[in-house]
């Protein structure tokens, strides 16, 4: 056929010629029938100018003609080598490329698919020839493809990834991600529909694997924080009730404030989870404080109150120094500074260090008021424990001065659910001393 066109296309300034020449003894010929002139000769090689300058702009026409077929045909012919050039150079790329590129009719049947598409399903070309996708996809995900092929065909759009599994020869299941295309013919009709897709199947292991190491390390990371936290529990029984209710009004309060714009990118779900758990260290400093002083059974003098309010630094360095043997920041850093600052207040009245406003971490603001709520709602040597409403009075008074507005008002949201906790999990006959 190429050898064909090639001739046709060098013929046509002589085809042009013979047309013009054809044409010039046709006229010729009829001339005879229609003038009084019936020489031939002359009739063919008139010697007036205006008898022979019609036939040569017709022989030239044609003569055009021809030249600009040839010409066609012949750019004609470049694009089509140069098409089967680069479809020949695209279908090579599509066959070494380590994803699998596939194209199927609009039923979902193959009509084109590279080798890697044959090594991911581990059936030979012969086989995946014609086949349907239901074949080899397992029937939740055969489902979950019919609807995104449907989705692209009525869109026009490429789907996003796809995650499914899919059932090889050998009946190992493997997990892929696809995305499609519809495909088009050249009247821009839906013709079938194109896929890339890739083997994941490694990759949801080693991302299982790694949650799996993350719950184990998540697990031991609780344990230890609670092996902390339990120390103090030994120098007081209370303590371990405290804590519990303690981490719970840290998680409320953490979970209320994450909806407000000022933190909604700083409260996230790991620190959500970070302050439940490091919560109950605030106290864990009180193990250096004597007896005496610990667990005198009454109220303190200043000397003794100085000394109880050094539990922040002993449980602040003690963590510090624990932490600052692992590398980066670890579940100890929120543990860290809620030991050091929870007594710190909004005023700047607090201690250890005086901190002010939000130079107090947000953590510690947030622990503050759950420890001031479980000391007023707990028995102690000199008082009774205050009821829900009386101690929300007492919070609602000092807000601005001693607590955050923004946890106060985090606080009055949840205020049922503080409740419901205290009376669920608090235990009368409280022993400890202040908090």
């Amino acid at each position: 056929m190429k050898k064909i066109r090639v001739s046709v296309a060098d013929s046509m300034i002589l085809i042009g010629i013979i047309l013009a020449a054809v044409y010039w003894a046709i006229e010729a010929v009829l001339n005879l029938f229609t003038t009084h002139k019936v020489d031939f000769f002359y009739q063919l090689f008139p010697t007036q100018v205006d008898e022979i300058w019609p036939r040569v702009v017709v022989f030239c026409l044609f003569i055009i003609f021809g030249s600009h077929v040839r010409f066609t045909i012949n750019e004609r012919k470049k694009a089509e080598e140069a098409l089967m050039v680069s479809e020949k150079k695209y279908r090579n790329i599509l066959e070494n490329i380590d994803e699998g590129y596939a194209e199927t009719d609009l039923k979902g049947n193959f009509t084109f698919f590279n080798n890697s598409v044959s090594r991911i399903l581990g059936f030979s070309r012969q086989e995946l020839m014609d086949m349907n996708y239901r074949e080899y996809a397992t029937p939740e995900s055969a489902k979950k493809i019919y609807e995104e092929f449907n989705k692209v065909y009525k869109t026009g759009k490429t789907s996003g990834a796809i995650e499914n599994e899919v059932i090889s020869k050998n009946g190992g299941v493997k997990n892929t991600e696809v995305v499609v295309s519809l495909m088009r013919d050249k009247d821009g009709m839906p013709k079938g529909f194109s896929g890339i897709s890739r083997d994941v199947t490694e990759r949801l292991k080693a991302e299982k694997e790694r949650r799996e190491l993350e719950n184990k390390l998540h697990n031991v990371r609780a344990a230890t924080i609670l092996g902390l936290a339990k120390l103090a529990e030994y120098r007081n029984k209370e303590t371990g009730a405290h804590l519990e209710r303690i981490r719970e009004y840290a998680k409320i309060i953490a979970r209320e404030m994450a909806g407000l714009p000022d933190y909604e990118d700083y409260i996230t779900e790991k620190y959500i989870d970070d302050i439940y758990q490091s919560s109950i260290l605030h106290d864990i400093g009180k193990v250096g404080i004597q007896d005496s002083v610990l667990l005198k059974p009454g109220k303190l003098n200043a000397e003794e109150f100085d000394i109880i309010k050094r539990h922040t630094v002993l449980g602040g360095d003690a963590l510090a120094e624990i932490e600052s043997r692992t590398e980066g920041k670890s579940f100890l850093t929120l543990g860290t500074v809620i030991a050091y600052y929870h007594h710190e207040k909004w005023d700047g009245t607090g201690y250890p260090d005086g901190l002010k406003g939000e130079d107090i971490p947000l953590s510690a603001r947030i622990v503050a008021i759950g420890d001031v709520y479980d000391a007023l709602t707990s028995k102690r040597f000199y008082k009774e424990a205050f009821t829900h409403e009386k101690s929300r009075e007492i919070i609602i008074s000092l807000k601005g001065s001693h607590f955050d507005p923004d946890v106060v008002d985090a606080f009055l949201a949840n205020e049922k659910t503080f409740s419901r906790i205290c009376t669920e999990k608090h235990t009368e006959g409280s022993l400890s001393g202040t908090t």
